[in-house]
C-alpha cells in the first residue's frame, strides 16, 4: 500500500498542512523539522503529487486571530482594520480570544484541529515560543503587537513578527518624563518575568532612569498579576492607589497601556491630587478614547493602521511562499496631552 501523506505526518509527529509546506519549500516550517520531513519521504519513496490534488480540494479561506488581552480597546481598532484587509482579500476571520492564564500557541494547535486553516495571526502574548510547539501549527503565522527583544542574540526559531521596539520606545517615554523635571517616576506594569511586551516596556523605563542617573526604587513599581487580562482600568486603579500608599512622593507614574493610565488617573484625582499639577500620567497604546478623556491622556502611540495592514500583508505572503519569515519594527509616537507637565519650582 503506497505511502500518504498523512503517514508522513504520523511518522514525523506533525499536521498535514506542515508536511506540505515542507515539502514545498515555504518559509515558516522549522529547519529541523523541514529535515525529518525530507527525509521520511525519501526513506518511504513518498510521492506528493497525489496528495497535493487532496490538499488542494480542502484549502480553506479561514484566516484565525488569536487576542491575548480582550479588554484593550487598542486590539478593537487593531481587529477591524485586520477583518478588513483579510475581506479585501476573499477570506474570512475567525476570532479567538486567549486569557492571560493561557498559551496562545497551544490554543492556536487546538483550534487547527477544530477548523481548516489558512493562516494564524497572534495578536499579543508573549515573543517566545517553543520552536517544538511552533511546528505543530498547521498554517502560517505571524505575531503581531507581541514586542521583539532585538537586543537579544538568543531568539529561538525564526518567525515573522510586526511590532514597535516597546524598549525604545518606553525609554523615550520615560526620557520625557524626566525633562519635565520628575525624579520620582512610578510605573504600573506587567509579566516583568515573561518574554511579554510588559517586559520590554519595563526594561525601557529602567534603562532611561540609569541613563539619567536616577536610582531604581522598587517602590515605585506595581506588578498588574490579577485578572483574566491585565489590561483593564480596574487594574490601573488598584495600582496607582497602592504606589500612592507606597511612594507618596511620587510625581509622575507610566502605565504600559492607556486602559491602565485612565484607571490610574481616577485613583490620583481620589487620593485628591491634581494631574498634571501634582502628578503626571503618561500611557502607551493611543487608543482612541484618550482624546475625549479628561484630561487628553498623553501618551506613546503605536501606528495600529500601518501594524494592522503590515500584519496582514506579511502573513499572505507567507501563505504564498513569498520571502521569508521577517521581523517588522515600526515607530512609536510620543503624543503631548493635558495629563503631563512640568514640575515647577518647589
Amino acid at each position: 500500500m503506497a505511502t500518504t501523506i498523512k503517514d508522513i505526518a504520523r511518522m514525523c509527529g506533525v499536521g498535514v498542512s506542515t508536511v506540505s509546506r515542507a515539502i514545498n519549500g515555504h518559509p515558516d516550517v522549522n529547519p529541523v523539522t523541514r529535515e525529518k520531513i525530507l527525509k521520511a519521504v525519501e526513506e518511504t519513496g513518498f510521492t506528493p503529487n497525489a496528495s497535493a490534488r487532496s490538499l488542494k480540494q480542502s484549502e480553506t479561506n479561514n484566516i484565525a486571530i488569536l487576542v491575548k488581552g480582550y479588554a484593550n480597546p487598542f486590539f478593537t481598532r487593531m481587529m477591524h482594520r485586520m477583518e478588513s484587509s483579510i475581506a479585501h482579500r476573499d477570506c474570512q476571520m475567525i476570532l479567538r480570544y486567549v486569557d492571560n492564564n493561557q498559551d496562545e500557541v497551544q490554543q492556536a494547535i487546538s483550534l487547527c484541529t477544530e477548523r481548516k486553516l489558512k493562516g494564524i495571526i497572534f495578536l499579543g502574548g508573549d515573543f517566545e515560543h517553543d520552536p517544538q510547539e511552533l511546528s505543530r501549527l498547521e498554517a502560517p503565522y505571524i505575531f503581531s503587537t507581541t514586542g521583539r527583544d532585538r537586543r537579544s542574540t538568543s531568539q529561538g526559531v525564526d518567525y515573522a513578527n510586526v511590532s514597535v521596539d516597546d524598549f525604545e520606545a518606553s525609554k523615550m517615554a520615560v526620557n520625557y518624563l524626566i525633562g519635565l523635571g520628575n525624579t520620582r517616576i512610578g510605573i504600573i506594569a506587567e509579566g516583568l518575568n515573561i518574554p511579554s511586551v510588559g517586559k520590554l516596556r519595563f526594561e525601557g523605563y529602567k534603562a532611561a532612569l540609569k541613563e539619567n542617573g536616577i536610582p531604581f526604587d522598587d517602590s515605585l513599581v506595581f506588578e498588574i498579576t490579577e485578572g483574566l487580562d491585565h489590561y483593564t482600568m480596574e487594574n490601573g486603579y488598584k495600582a496607582a492607589k497602592t504606589l500612592l500608599r507606597n511612594a507618596p512622593d511620587m510625581t509622575a507614574v507610566f502605565c504600559i497601556s492607556d486602559v491602565v493610565a485612565i484607571g490610574a488617573c481616577r485613583a490620583i484625582a481620589d487620593n485628591g491630587r491634581k494631574i498634571p499639577k501634582d502628578i503626571s500620567v503618561l500611557g502607551f497604546d493611543g487608543i482612541d478614547n484618550d482624546m475625549y478623556f479628561i484630561p487628553r491622556l498623553s501618551t506613546v502611540r503605536q501606528p495600529v493602521d500601518q501594524m494592522a495592514q503590515e500584519t496582514v500583508s506579511r502573513l499572505f505572503d507567507l501563505i504564498e511562499g513569498k520571502g521569508k519569515p521577517e521581523s517588522v519594527l515600526l515607530p512609536a509616537e510620543l503624543v503631548v496631552g493635558e495629563s503631563t507637565a512640568r514640575r515647577s519650582a518647589s
